[in-house]
């Protein structure tokens, strides 16, 4: 397992099956500072095949992030994001193979600048 280490607060990844939710699972931990402080987040990548043979990940449309109290430093979280897109659990949609991914919308909101204070 790789500790990464920033401003002097270490973190590993957990990987693991799930069986409550049939899916394979990704969560950085922090490894300084006191239990139960965070980083709460996890990749979760639903099993197509939870019933026959080995893990067979859904398509990244079906993968879900979830996060809750606690911070991340970004290099970290750019690290854990790396990690777990090499880990070739991030599969797209077969139907989907031809079709370019799409960028979101940008907002139409102009943020107000400097001089407007």
């Amino acid at each position: 397992m790789e500790v990464w280490d920033h401003d002097g607060k270490l973190y590993e990844v957990n990987s693991y099956y799930s069986l409550p939710d049939y899916a394979w699972q990704y969560e950085p931990v922090g490894l300084t500072g006191a239990p139960g402080t965070g980083p709460y987040v996890t990749v979760t990548i639903p099993d197509a095949t939870p019933d026959d043979g080995p893990f067979t990940p859904r398509p990244a449309s079906e993968v879900t992030f979830s996060a809750d109290s606690g911070g991340v430093p970004w290099p970290i979280l750019r690290s854990f994001i790396d990690l777990v897109e090499s880990s070739g659990d991030i599969v797209q949609d077969p139907a989907d193979s031809g079709s370019p991914i799409t960028e979101p919308e940008a907002s139409l909101q102009t943020p107000p600048s400097l001089g407007d204070a």
